[in-house]
């Protein structure tokens, strides 16, 4: 039985095998028909963007460190949030706050005593301009003494002129006057004689030689007399003239005394006018100069007080922005040391960070926009744009990216919480209602674009194309094609044209 019935197997498979032999040398002498894969151009919108995960991180990030040491005062707890300028942490700092109103009362000190020191400069230009007016008043007083006394020594060599020349011009009216007389009575006596000389015949009637020697007599003795008076006239006149000179000279050196000792009085008054106006000089110069150093003295009081105010400050630590506790390493009571961080907080403004591949990374640009979620609202899309892009590359594992930086607008930031995971779509280009066919679809010659257009006939037909913006599945098609054009993408199946399983 088990014989008969493996020969019966036996039989029904090479039956089969016979009849598929036949079917399929048959099918290989027929020509089978093509079988494509083809997509229908549509119309619909074409967005390249590049997707990436990230973390919500905090814009700004600080460590701080105490610079003194002390007793802590008062610290803020590991996630506790503060407001900008908010004291983070505090020590007992005394000692400076002792040196800082030390500081304050030299600075008011060095403050009067610019003040002074500028009444000083004023009442030294007030004296400088009363100096310089009573030494032009001396000075004008000086000259017109001097020029008082010129006058009154050209006066008195004027009026001893005057009084010479009178003397002279007298005496020479004497010596002609007497001249006369003198000249008269010699004639008078020449007379005398002459009659005398020729006796009595000579004179007149009844004239006798007695009368004529008591002529002749008496002539000479009018003739001696006029000579003496003549004399007695010229000595005068020239007594006269002697006594002019005299009084002129006694004149003339009393205006000429008085007119020296007026230029001596000029010239003391001239000295005395300097030595008050340089001294007038010298004190505003003294004062401008105690203006100055008291100036500097101030500039280095503020300086010290603002030394000693960054001394005091060094005791605590401000929130510079708004923000959270990250860590904190002191509590209130404890003594807190120099050299380690104290407290470390974040910004409650948060960011979203990103690593971006290297090949995408050419294609982003500080403000484009940006797409979100987080693992914790999946379903919540949030809105920001790329604030900054890293310029330095990172490595891991030879993948090479670089970080961005997404900014969240302001309605996003209720949702972020510092260590969520985020996932980030950066939109690089969108067109909307366009004609589109799959990027594979499209291929180029001769720098021209193509498609394969499957016909009625069920034939493949090229036909040239222009395309525009395209992501990585799709591309858009400008012309060339219509709504509906059923386009090849590939051939799935193609029978052989001639022959059979057995190379016939």
């Amino acid at each position: 039985m088990k014989r008969k019935y493996k020969i019966q197997i036996l039989n029904l498979t090479l039956i089969i095998f016979l009849i598929t032999l036949i079917v399929f040398s048959f099918t290989a002498c027929a020509k089978a028909a093509p079988k494509f894969e083809t997509f229908k151009v549509e119309r619909g919108n074409i967005v390249d963007s590049v997707t990436a995960s990230g973390t919500v991180d905090s814009s700004e990030v600080k460590n701080y460190s105490l610079q003194v040491s002390g007793k802590v005062l008062d610290a803020l707890k590991k996630g506790e949030p503060f407001k900008s300028g908010q004291v983070l942490i505090s020590v007992d700092n005394r000692q400076n706050e002792i040196l800082v109103s030390q500081a304050e009362k030299s600075l008011t000190v060095a403050e009067n005593s610019l003040k002074i020191a500028k009444i000083n400069y004023q009442q030294a230009l007030d004296a400088n301009h009363i100096a310089i007016q009573l030494a032009d008043l001396n000075a004008q007083k000086a000259q017109e003494a001097a020029e008082s006394a010129l006058l009154s020594l050209e006066n008195a060599n004027r009026s001893a002129d005057l009084a010479y020349e009178s003397a002279i011009s007298s005496l020479e009216n004497i010596k002609n006057t007497y001249s006369w007389s003198v000249k008269s009575a010699k004639s008078a006596l020449d007379e005398a004689e002459r009659l005398l000389s020729a006796g009595p015949s000579a004179g007149p009637p009844a004239v006798t030689l007695d009368d004529l020697e008591y002529n002749v007599k008496i002539a000479e003795e009018r003739w001696e007399l006029a000579k003496a008076e003549q004399q007695s006239s010229i000595s005068s006149g020239e007594d006269n003239i002697g006594s002019a000179d005299i009084q002129s000279s006694g004149s003339i050196d009393s205006a000429q005394n008085s007119y020296e000792q007026s230029l001596i009085g000029q010239s003391s008054t001239y000295w005395s006018n300097l030595n008050s106006t340089q001294t007038a000089q010298t004190q505003i110069k003294l004062t401008g100069a105690n203006i100055k150093q008291a100036q500097t003295q101030l500039e280095l009081s503020n300086i010290n007080l603002e030394l000693t105010k960054l001394e005091l400050d060094k005791n605590q630590i401000s929130a510079p922005f708004d923000g959270i506790v990250l860590s904190s390493t002191f509590s209130a009571g404890e003594s807190a040391g120099t050299g380690m961080t104290a407290i470390s907080v974040i910004s409650s403004q948060f960011i979203i960070k990103a690593d971006i591949n290297e090949t995408d990374i050419a294609k982003l640009n500080p403000g484009q926009k940006v797409e979100m979620t987080l693992d914790a609202y999946p379903e919540k899309l949030l809105e920001g744009e790329i604030a900054e892009i890293s310029p330095i590359a990172k490595s891991l594992a030879g993948i090479v990216s670089f970080e961005i930086k997404v900014k969240p607008d302001d309605s996003a930031q209720s949702y972020l919480k510092y260590g969520l995971s985020a996932n980030v779509t950066i939109i690089i280009s969108k067109v909307e209602n366009v004609l589109y066919a799959p990027l594979q679809s499209v291929y180029e010659e001769s720098g021209k674009k193509y498609v394969d257009v499957l016909t009625e006939n069920n034939e493949s037909k090229k036909v040239e194309i222009t395309t525009g913006n395209s992501n990585y599945d799709y591309i858009e098609i400008k012309s060339g094609l219509g709504q509906g054009d059923e386009i090849i993408i590939s051939v799935i199946e193609e029978a052989a044209a001639s022959g059979n399983m057995f190379g016939q």
